[in-house]
Formats: C-alpha cells, sequence, structure tokens
C-alpha cells in the first residue's frame, strides 16, 4: 500500500530525458505507454550503486523480453531529487506487469494524446490525472 505523502509526492513529478534538450515527443514517439522507475523499489531510497544494479538488471531484462525503452528521468519540479525510469510503448495492463515486475509502487500511463496518469501498481488506489499533456510537466533545461 502506498502512503498517502508518497502518493502525493507521485502526483507531482516531472521527467526529463537523460539527455536534457531532447523533447518529449522524441521520447514517447506520439506513442501511449508507461513511464516506470527502476530505482528504488517499494519505494525505499537505496543507494546509487545498488539502484545501478537494479537499472543493468532492468534493461537486461528487457533486452532479453524484447521490450522497447527510452530512458528518462522522473523528479521533483528542480530534478533535485531524481530516479531512473524508462518509457515503455505498451498497454495500460502490460504497463501494470512491468510496474508489479521491477517492484514499484506506482507508475505513469502517457496517452497518445500525451494525457499523463498515475497508476497504483497493485490497483490499491484509484487513477489521478497527473498533467493533460506530458510536455507540460517535462523539462528540457
Amino acid at each position: 500500500m502506498i502512503e498517502e505523502t508518497l502518493w502525493q509526492i507521485y502526483q507531482h513529478s516531472y521527467f526529463q530525458s537523460t539527455c536534457r534538450v531532447t523533447p518529449c515527443q522524441k521520447v514517447t514517439s506520439h506513442r501511449a505507454g508507461a513511464i516506470i522507475s527502476v530505482w528504488n523499489p517499494h519505494g525505499q531510497n537505496l543507494t546509487l550503486t545498488h539502484n545501478k544494479r537494479l537499472e543493468r538488471a532492468a534493461m537486461r531484462y528487457l533486452r532479453v523480453q524484447g521490450i522497447a525503452y527510452k530512458r528518462l528521468w522522473g523528479g521533483n519540479e528542480d530534478m533535485s531529487y531524481r530516479e531512473l525510469s524508462i518509457f515503455v510503448p505498451c498497454s495500460l495492463q502490460q504497463a501494470r506487469h512491468l510496474s508489479a515486475h521491477f517492484k514499484q509502487l506506482a507508475f505513469y500511463y502517457v496517452s497518445t494524446r500525451g494525457r499523463v496518469s498515475l497508476h497504483c501498481s497493485k490497483q490499491t488506489k484509484p487513477m489521478c490525472l497527473v498533467s493533460k499533456h506530458l510536455n507540460k510537466r517535462w523539462l528540457t533545461k
């Protein structure tokens, strides 16, 4: 279960390409899909070393499964806190499965029109609209 404070933090997340100047459309290619963190499973803050290990395992898993992905950051508005995440073009059901596989409490789903919604991985909280368009939460600086 996600604590209410953490759920509120998730609702105020921003995103940025790992190559800062890349617009969100380059990451999503106007396709629906999920933004899922590959760091800090179960909402626990882990060390950078541990997170890098999780990152390598996640990228290996995605490659073996033949799942396309793009890397990005998810974090607060000034990116003073951020986590490595991935954008995966997929259905909502596939997104829920991947989020659970990476032991994440929640994930974001981006529609083909760019609408961003927050979903609890175990469906214990209702879906929450985060932004009417990803570009409103996309940082390029």
